[in-house]
Formats: structure tokens, sequence, C-alpha cells
């Protein structure tokens, strides 16, 4: 069944105008017909069932019931350096699916891009919440810099993923912040903030992985470790 962020508040019997892009998704795309259903969700009330009505150019939902509460994922943390678009929108995706609840990026010596668009994420992580089934949307922060977002963190079990050693039994008990460098790694002005500020070091194999890799790598063993 189709599944669909929405704005706003759900409930039952309330009508829900579509944007511009999921009307041209559902009528010319998915070719839905009047009454046709699919499932919806803002992030905050659960998942409700809907049908679809045609209004002129416009796309209504009808909400009719909830068939699932709201359920919140365990509070996991990314802190990526931002890197070239399109393998962070891959990070944004994949960080969405593996379960992280906030997302901190950072401004690294070495990032290649420090344009940020928050609009453009937050529609990649909303996409990505609607495939894989998620219910709530990553919280994505406003990109700063590695010493400033440690000091953010202080309160949590700041991870630092490093090339050359650290630890491989990867255990956290509290709620991990895994911090990725950038494409070039982080300088060593970094390096050092790293070592001082940061609760333990993850190596995760004798490769140089990029950083997107090392993201997913450092989610699924940490999600693998967890059950």
């Amino acid at each position: 069944m189709i599944r669909l962020f929405v704005e706003g508040s759900l409930s039952e019997k309330k009508e829900i105008e579509l944007s511009v892009f999921q009307a041209h998704y559902l009528r010319h795309v998915m070719r839905l017909k009047e009454g046709d259903e699919i499932s919806c969700f803002n992030g905050d009330d659960g998942e409700w069932m809907g049908s679809i009505t045609y209004r002129k150019k416009k796309v209504v939902l009808k909400v009719q019931k909830q068939i699932q509460k709201q359920k919140n994922l365990p509070e996991c943390i990314l802190c990526p350096a931002l890197i070239k678009k399109e393998a962070m929108d891959f990070i944004w995706q994949k960080a969405t699916e593996l379960g992280v609840t906030q997302i901190y990026p950072i401004i690294a010596e070495r990032s290649v891009v420090k344009n940020f668009n928050q609009t453009h994420v937050l529609s990649v992580v909303k996409e990505a919440c609607e495939q894989c089934e998620r219910m709530d949307i990553p919280q994505i922060h406003t990109p700063d810099t590695l010493s400033n977002t440690l000091e953010k963190l202080k309160d949590k079990t700041c991870i630092w993923l490093s090339e050359r050693g650290g630890n491989t039994d990867y255990s956290c008990s509290e709620v991990p912040a895994f911090f990725v460098g950038p494409e070039g790694g982080w300088s060593e002005k970094e390096h050092k903030i790293l070592a001082q500020k940061a609760d333990s070091a993850w190596h995760l194999g004798q490769t140089i992985l990029r950083a997107e890799t090392a993201c997913l790598s450092a989610l699924a063993v940490y999600q693998a470790k967890k059950k």
C-alpha cells in the first residue's frame, strides 16, 4: 500500500489537501482512482488509513481511521561531516532507514560542500520514512563545527569512527553519537579535538572506508549489537 507523510495533525474524518508533488505522484504516476486507499503519517499521531478524492487539479486525502499508534525509535545520533551532495543524500536516506533519531551535520575543515538546504534534507528523510515504514522523523540540526557539536552532545556517548585503530568490541550502553569525518579525513586539529573530547574510538576494519560507508557500517554494527 502507498504510504505518505502529511503535514498537520491527523484525526478521524479530517480532510488534507496533498502537495502538488504528492498529487502528481498519486494521480499520474500511481494512477490511483477516486476512493482508493493509502496510509499516512505525520511523525506524531501514528499511522492512519485514508481515501483519495479528486477536486479539479487538487487531490484530497480523507482520513478514516488509525491503524497504528505512534512508535518512536530509541535515541541514536549521527554527526557526519558534510560531503558532496549525492553522497550526503545517501547518508540522510540510509541513516533514516537504520534508525537514527537526530542528525548533527558538521562543517569540517575539509568539508567539500558547506552549503546546506534543510528543506531538501527533510524531503529526503521524510521520503525514506515513507519507504521503510518508519513513523517518527529524524531531527535535522543546523550544521556546526566539530568542537561546538561535541560540546552540544557532551551528555551523550560520543564515538569517533577512526581509520587508524580503536575499539572493536563496539559496546555502547548509553545513547551513542557517531562522528564521521569528511572526504580526506579530519584535519590534525580536529583529530586532537576528538582525542580530547570523544568518549571512545571505533575501528571498522582493515580498509579505509568512504564517509558514507563508515556511517552505514557503524549504524549497522550498533543495531546488531543492541539486539
